[in-house]
């Protein structure tokens, strides 16, 4: 098959083919963490399961901050390579590569000394707390390792060698999932071997990436001496800002929708609520992988003034993620039961539950992919600002919303439709910012 270039014409096919490696990439990633859950849940039980659980939220609102750079500056270096730009190309990414590095430790020193504060405010019981001091902390001594390897998840396209970050992601995976076995397993650390195995893997992934990207070669990215570009720092940080502010809210979501699930019913909700979350960021990881892809082709041809080229992309982009979506409600219906039976079969209080929250959250997953593709699409037209509203919109305003409100108005059950609600809110700004857009041309 003829190598796929950034100049082709993306119909469907092409563009899923395309965005096979980033898709790879991030099942690869998140796969791991499954394991990790995996693991957690069956060897230590449910409530060391729904610490882990209440505390990642919090460390995903800072890993995020790769999300911001990765998406950002993938958009600028996929332009200056449209333009033929190589040398500005290289000297921004070799900022933006330093650059996180750097906040990563400042985020780090800030975070870890105020967890215990962060996590009482947010009001974790007694019962979790503990453990979710040990995981959190382990995880966010080493956040500059987490943010580059999650900025690469992005910038992996734009050098044009998914293959290898395919490879750096699999080698990363692979040493948590061992590390994990051995600690919790064998040398019986508990959840502090979680976290250490975790930020192991982080570790081993960004050494594999200095040193790949180290080595000169003409025909790709790679470091370069630079000076800081503040301004141009600052416009990747705007233009990335939408793929940051929707992981920063989906997790200030999930650590609103904890905190209520605590209050209302107790921990072993989030325990249950912990299986839906590892389930949908296998789609998720779909969705993504399709958006990151299209932040870098679009972002091209728009370089390029091709104004039909991106029309297409638009239209193509949208119905595979719509096809994606309902793959994703139809699997997380038939497979329901065995899914929940994985993490917490070994708890028959808990799997009803853990079943009935797949199913009914499953239907977010029809318009998620749609709405998550419109907003990296505007990334691509160097519009952040409409991409940021849909990402705020779809991860933060719309579900936190209904979390308050459905189960005052129609009963606690009502709770587990607030993320399929928050979807459909979602595609409605979506087609008002498209059709402003497309009137204002």
């Amino acid at each position: 098959m003829k190598k796929i270039e950034l100049s082709d014409h993306f119909t469907c096919l092409k563009l899923l083919i395309y965005s096979i490696p980033a898709i790879a990439t991030a099942i690869v990633i998140l796969s791991f963490s499954l394991v990790d859950g995996y693991f957690v849940s069956n060897l230590l039980g449910v409530t060391p399961f729904a610490a882990v659980e209440f505390v990642t939220p919090v460390f995903l609102v800072l890993y995020a901050i790769g999300f911001l750079f990765g998406s950002g500056s993938s958009a600028v270096i996929a332009r200056l390579i449209g333009q033929e730009d190589m040398d500005s190309a290289r000297q921004c990414f070799s900022m933006v590569v330093v650059s996180m590095y750097i906040v990563g430790v400042i985020m780090a020193v800030i975070t870890v000394m105020l967890l215990p504060q962060i996590l009482i405010l947010l009001g974790v019981t007694e019962e979790i707390f503990k453990d979710s001091i040990t995981y959190g902390r382990y995880l966010l001594i080493f956040l500059a390792f987490h943010i580059i390897v999650a900025g690469f998840q992005s910038i992996w396209v734009t050098t044009g060698r998914t293959g290898v970050g395919f490879v750096v992601s699999l080698v990363n995976g692979v040493t948590n999932v061992v590390l994990d076995w051995f600690l919790i397993s064998k040398v019986k650390m508990g959840v502090a071997g979680a976290g250490i195995a975790t930020s192991i893997g982080a570790i081993v992934g960004t050494v594999i990436i200095i040193v790949y990207f180290s080595i000169k070669d003409d025909s790709r990215l790679y470091f370069v001496p630079f000076r800081f570009d503040f301004r141009q720092l600052g416009n990747i940080a705007f233009n990335g800002a939408s793929e940051m502010v929707d992981t920063v809210a989906e997790n200030i979501t999930s650590l609103v929708f904890n905190r209520q699930l605590l209050h209302l019913i107790g921990y072993e909700a989030v325990a249950a609520m912990g299986v839906y979350n590892y389930v949908m960021g296998v789609f998720l990881s779909f969705f993504y992988g399709i958006s990151s892809t299209a932040v870098t082709v679009v972002g091209y041809k728009y370089g390029r003034g091709e104004k039909e080229e991106i029309n297409s992309l638009l239209k193509n982009g949208i119905i595979l993620s719509l096809v994606f979506g309902m793959i994703a409600f139809a699997a997380c219906i038939v497979f329901a039961n065995p899914i929940s039976e994985i993490y917490v079969g070994y708890d028959k209080n808990i799997l009803p539950l853990a079943i009935r929250i797949l199913k009914i959250n499953s239907l977010s997953c029809i318009l998620y992919g749609v709405v998550v593709f419109i907003a990296s699409f505007f990334t691509g037209l160097d519009d952040g600002l409409a991409s940021v509203i849909i990402s705020f919109m779809l991860s933060l305003l719309a579900p936190v919303f209904a979390i308050y409100t459905l189960p005052v108005v129609f009963g606690l059950d009502a709770i587990w439709f607030s993320l399929p609600l928050a979807s459909v809110v979602s595609v409605m700004v979506c087609i008002i910012l498209l059709k402003l857009r497309y009137k204002a041309k």
